[in-house]
């Protein structure tokens, strides 16, 4: 239970999802390249191996092949010469006595003074191959025979002499047969026939040693020795090399060969078949040799584990580094989330993408701090400058209900037009009662008539007002007091009293998702130096809470819609003056 809640625990960091599947990886492949390199290098070194073995059995199937090249060529050189033929004919169907006679008369009949016969042919030519060591001439049918030795030393350590018989002297002919065969010496046989007649005269068995063979096999450069046979095709055994048992000889067919065979072990075999002499010669490796070759699956073991263990370890250690700084993010994430908006991550001076995040988030934290506090400091100051209109309307809860008593008072004594006045100005102040951030352009309309109303009692006609305002936009939102602190910014100081064509024109439309506002007047105008100090103000960030007028409209919309939007003011001294509001444009609250 324990450990299936551990894995739950770590299934669920990256940094252990990432590190086990990585390793789960690196060991399937591991596995699958060792079972791979283990099975390919088994057969290929066991195949190694039989190769080897088929080239000793091809350097001993020319070797054989050479001897019988040699007897053969000593043959035929034999039958080149007619009086080395017509000597040995002559020995081989006579005995002894009558064949030295005949020497004698031939040399006596010669003119040569060097004797030239069979036996100086046989001494001069088979004794040049150092691995031949006796030579027999035999007369089958007759019995008569004659045997050469060119290696004594060899030839008496397989062979005893018979009883009555004398140790035989080199080139020095025997009339019967007085040794028997070795078994440890090949014999390659020829048939001598007469030249003339082609009668069968006998035959010549050369007797060679297995030395160059045994040379051969035990220098072989190969770590399995291996054994080898050398068989006729009824199995008889020749030769044999090793220490293979003699009974895998009984399960062999005389043919070339290559398979496996299970005795007591499992052996490798293959043989092949020498033309010339019809020898089988075949190569037996038993498989506890071969596993000898086999060490090789520990030394690639090791490496594969080698291996391994570094291409974990390393990234292990890498990603170990990246798992501890992404718990570092996390942590300060943490603390973002629990409200410490001043937590920064540590960066690392590595490149690389964790720095890059760390960055990114450090410098979103930079920029929501900076937020908040723009935020935070806008809202300040528009509740600043919504108080101090508030405390401009002179406590308007207290001012209207003095306000209604008053106009009950004059209505009572007859002064209607008092009373006209005082229910203009009690509108006013109930508009000013609302808190609402947003009002309908319609209703900061009526707002401004009522206070240019007031105003035309005080003035008589001396007032022109004029109202152009789209039916679409009269539903659509605007801050308040707006229209109001402006239009009494005209009357205060550029309405001129001395004449009766004062001229107020106040225009609302909607363009391209822009609600505009233009108040336009014909009044006394701004001097251009006191106007460009106006546009100054305008742009200064910080506003005058002390003023409700233009520079406390301007300031109010663009704390609360940025700076595209506020108030703009163009004048010609004496001429006229124009003020263009842009709000944008909202159809819902």
């Amino acid at each position: 239970m324990k450990a299936f809640l551990f894995f739950k625990r770590i299934s669920k960091r990256m940094f252990y999802r990432v590190f086990l599947t990585y390793s789960l990886i690196i060991f399937l492949t591991m596995s699958t390249l060792f079972v791979f390199l283990s099975e390919y290098y088994s057969d290929f070194i066991v195949q190694r191996e039989i190769d080897r073995q088929e080239a000793v059995i091809d350097e001993i199937k020319s070797d054989i092949h050479a001897k019988h090249q040699f007897v053969s060529q000593g043959i035929r050189q034999l039958y080149q010469e007619e009086r080395l033929i017509e000597d040995l004919a002559f020995a081989l169907q006579h005995d002894y006595q009558e064949y030295i006679g005949y020497r004698l008369d031939k040399f006596s009949s010669s003119d040569s003074f060097v004797p030239y016969n069979f036996d100086i042919y046989v001494k001069n030519y088979f004794s040049r191959d150092p691995e031949s060591v006796a030579l027999q001439v035999r007369n089958e049918n007759l019995g008569t025979e004659y045997m050469y030795l060119f290696d004594h030393s060899r030839w008496n350590q397989h062979n005893q002499p018979q009883e009555d018989t004398g140790v035989m002297v080199e080139n020095q002919p025997l009339s019967k047969e007085t040794y028997v065969v070795p078994k440890d010496m090949y014999v390659v046989e020829e048939q001598i026939n007469d030249p003339v007649s082609m009668d069968r005269l006998g035959k010549v068995r050369v007797f060679f040693s297995y030395e160059n063979i045994d040379r051969l096999l035990s220098l072989k450069e190969t770590p399995s020795k291996g054994s080898f046979f050398i068989t006729n095709m009824k199995k008889e055994l020749y030769y044999s090399y090793g220490n293979a048992p003699e009974k895998l000889l009984k399960d062999l067919s005389y043919r070339a060969v290559q398979k496996k065979i299970d005795l007591d072990e499992r052996y490798y075999i293959q043989s092949s078949i020498e033309p010339t002499s019809q020898l089988m010669i075949t190569a037996v490796i038993s498989e506890k040799e071969m596993a000898q070759l086999l060490t090789y699956k520990s030394t690639i073991l090791s490496i594969m584990v080698l291996l391994t263990v570094l291409s974990i370890s390393l990234p292990y250690i890498a990603l170990r580094g990246y798992s501890k700084r992404v718990d570092e993010i996390l942590s300060k994430m943490k603390e973002v989330q629990e409200g410490n908006l001043s937590a920064r991550i540590i960066t690392a001076n590595v490149d690389d993408d964790l720095t890059d995040i760390s960055h990114t988030i450090n410098e979103t934290l930079d920029d929501l701090n900076d937020y908040i506090d723009r935020v935070y400091l806008s809202k300040l100051k528009q509740r600043e400058a919504e108080l101090a209109n508030l405390q401009a309307q002179i406590n308007p809860h207290f001012l209207y209900n003095t306000l209604e008593a008053i106009r009950m008072k004059s209505l009572a004594e007859g002064g209607r037009t008092s009373a006209k006045m005082i229910v203009q100005l009690a509108q006013l102040f109930r508009y000013s009662l609302k808190t609402e951030d947003l009002v309908k352009v319609e209703n900061e309309i009526n707002h401004a008539h009522q206070y240019i109303e007031l105003f035309k009692i005080r003035f008589q006609n001396q007032l022109i007002n004029d109202f152009h305002v789209e039916d679409k936009v009269k539903d659509y939102y605007m801050p308040p007091f707006v229209l109001q602190p402006l239009i009494e910014n005209y009357l205060l100081h550029g309405f001129r009293r001395d004449i009766e064509t004062n001229q107020l024109t106040v225009s609302i439309y909607a363009d391209r998702g822009t609600l505009f506002i233009n108040i336009e007047d014909n009044g006394s105008g701004i001097e251009q130096k006191k106007l460009e100090d106006i546009k100054a103000r305008l742009k200064q960030e910080e506003g005058n809470s002390d003023s409700i007028g233009l520079g406390n409209v301007h300031r109010r919309i663009q704390l609360k819609y940025g700076s595209d939007y506020g108030v703009e003011i163009r004048s010609l001294p004496h001429v006229k003056t124009s003020v263009t509001v842009k709000l944008p444009l909202i159809s819902e609250v």
